[in-house]
């Protein structure tokens, strides 16, 4: 693993583990708990970026595994 890929990673970790803080809030959106309050958009909002960054990270990887990198 390259300098770059394992900035990457650990990036990745670190955003992952600091979800942990939220997870109650993301359990009751989970459950459909919907109160449209902007604390719920904020958090629907960051976890969109955080899922289309995850897609993007593993569209990445899965080009660099092509390539034969």
């Amino acid at each position: 693993m390259d300098p770059e890929q394992a900035r990457a990673s650990a990036e990745r970790d670190q955003l992952w583990a600091s979800l942990r803080a939220l997870r109650p809030e993301i359990e009751c959106l989970a459950a459909e708990d919907f109160d449209s309050s902007e604390r719920q958009r904020q958090i629907l909002v960051l976890l969109a970026r955080i899922v289309l960054a995850e897609m993007d990270f593993r569209a990445g990887d899965a080009e660099e595994a092509a390539s034969g990198e």
